[in-house]
């Protein structure tokens, strides 16, 4: 429990230095905003001729809605901090505070994520009302699987972001990196649901774990069931489980190797 509390407080900490910067998080409300409006003039267009693939005008907008408020809520620089900390050695200095630098870092970000989640969500429920109304298909049945489901999207996705840093210890800039796995989110859910892919990729996308970050948690918000929810949180769950046991493997390794080049 004393460990435990240490992390806490460094959440804790973490929110209340995320409340300093509201000017920031303001433009971020207005960038927000701006892509909802956009795609859904975009999706207005596309919808002349009634649903597709399943999924309404009005689902697809929320759908859109949920998977921009998990990007810009979890959001995260993890890999850029690594990538600095090696560069000017300060990952030394860092790895023997009495805490783990994993869990140092989860917790650093789950205060800036609790106060975004809290910001965006009051935004995503008010624009999605605002520009199609309310999601009859979404149920409060649905709100704990969602829940649980949003949390496994954001562990998965903090778990390969930090395998992501961890990448630093053997190149020189892994943004490159980065951005491979961005634009995999991009085309695996983030913009698109997995059902509007060709027939022969849909088995793909969703036999690997960069669906399960934005489209299961948005599949579920649109579209909720509890058939649909067995169906892809025990799938999250267990990627999420594989990328926090690579990283921690990929972390002791990488300290064990560690040169300091500078700092």
């Amino acid at each position: 429990m004393k460990k435990l509390r240490k992390y806490i407080v460094i959440a804790q900490v973490s929110f209340g230095n995320a409340m300093v910067y509201r000017a920031t998080l303001l433009s971020r409300f207005c960038f927000y905003t701006l892509i909802i409006y956009v795609f859904m003039s975009l999706w207005r267009a596309i919808y002349q001729e009634g649903s597709v693939h399943g999924y309404s005008y009005v689902q697809i907008v929320w759908y859109l809605v949920m998977t921009e408020l998990i990007v810009f809520a979890t959001g995260t620089d993890i890999y850029r901090k690594m990538n600095e900390d090696v560069k000017s050695g300060a990952i030394a200095y860092l790895i023997g505070r009495p805490t783990h630098y994993v869990f140092f870092q989860f917790a650093n970000a789950a205060g800036q994520i609790t106060l975004s989640f809290i910001g965006f969500g009051t935004l995503a429920c008010i624009l999605g009302l605002i520009f199609v109304g309310p999601l009859y298909t979404f149920s409060l049945a649905g709100l704990l699987p969602l829940t649980l489901s949003i949390m496994m999207s954001i562990i998965l996705n903090y778990s390969i972001l930090m395998l992501i840093g961890l990448t630093a210890f053997v190149v020189e800039d892994n943004f490159s990196i980065f951005l491979i796995y961005q634009k995999l989110c991009f085309m695996l859910g983030m913009f698109l649901p997995v059902e509007f892919l060709p027939m022969w990729l849909q088995p793909i996308a969703k036999s690997l774990p960069f669906s399960y970050v934005y489209w299961a948690p948005a599949k579920l918000f649109v579209d909720y069931s509890p058939g649909l929810f067995w169906e892809l949180f025990p799938r999250q769950v267990g990627w999420a489980l594989a990328f926090v046991a690579l990283t921690m493997f990929c972390y002791n390794l990488s300290i064990k190797r560690l040169t300091v080049n500078g700092g």
